[in-house]
């Protein structure tokens, strides 16, 4: 996929979105990737992470989780994120279980699901549009 983006133009690095056991398998992949090919990642109520390896991730991370989470508690999720450094954010919503963003079950959570995409969305933006813009202003 690298190759086909370069390709045509869209960009030179990816991003990476994960959820629940995928949340956690971002970071691993990005601990093993050492910025290669991704250039951020959004993860969104991971399971499972190592917090051994967040000191190999060498590009910020976006977490997202409710504070009433029993498989993605908040804590660990802030020491990831301090331990990762590099700009990464810890997004807690008030209230909110596992799965909230994609399986909303009242209108409050649907509520919070569109605000946790809307903060995906920009820092996807962020991250991948407007540094490559930046980067294509500067040539």
């Amino acid at each position: 996929m690298v190759e086909e983006f370069l390709a045509a133009g869209i960009s030179k690095k990816l991003g990476i979105i994960g959820f629940c056991f995928g949340g956690g398998r971002l970071v691993e992949t990005l601990a093993y990737d050492e910025g290669t090919y991704f250039s951020t990642g959004v993860s969104f109520y991971g399971t499972r992470m190592e917090l051994s390896l967040a000191p190999t991730v060498k590009l910020p991370i976006l977490f997202i989780s409710g504070d009433h989470d029993p498989l993605c508690p908040v804590g660990p999720l802030n020491e990831m994120a301090k331990s990762i450094g590099r700009g990464s954010k810890v997004l807690v919503f008030k209230n909110r279980g596992h799965g909230f963003a994609h399986r909303p079950e009242s209108p409050e959570e649907d509520r919070d699901a569109e605000e946790a995409f809307m903060a995906m969305r920009n820092w996807l933006h962020k991250s991948l549009v407007a540094s490559e813009e930046l980067n294509a202003s500067k040539v």
